[in-house]
């Protein structure tokens, strides 16, 4: 049986080759992974526009709403504000502080840091 986790990543343009953004709420996509959690296999990958990204206020919360309603189970990226940290908690949404790696590298080191 296998086993599908869901992470999202804050992302510039969106893709496997694209690297984490700086900032949660503001970042302009977030590409979202479906990944096997016993082989590291990327299953399905999906781009969406961020609503926090052009939000007057509130950014991280919109963001953090859009990751739950796409039944995201861990978010990696970097560490978000309070608001937002807040938000993702309150949704279940695992919260994993990564910077500096493409999206295909980033999935690997997430899988390490959940194991």
């Amino acid at each position: 049986m296998i086993m599908v986790v869901r992470i999202a990543f804050a992302t510039g343009s969106g893709g496997l080759d694209d690297e984490i953004y700086s900032r949660l709420g503001r970042a302009p996509t977030f590409t979202i992974v479906d990944v096997d959690e016993k082989t590291g296999e990327i299953l399905n990958v999906k781009v969406i526009e961020n609503p926090g990204y052009t939000a007057g206020s509130g950014a991280g919360v919109k963001a953090a709403q859009a990751l739950g309603d796409e039944k995201v189970q861990v978010y990696a990226g970097p560490t978000p504000g309070p608001n937002a940290y807040a938000a993702l908690q309150y949704l279940g949404i695992k919260v994993v502080p990564l910077t500096g790696y493409k999206v295909r590298d980033a999935v690997k080191k997430v899988l390490e840091m959940l194991a």
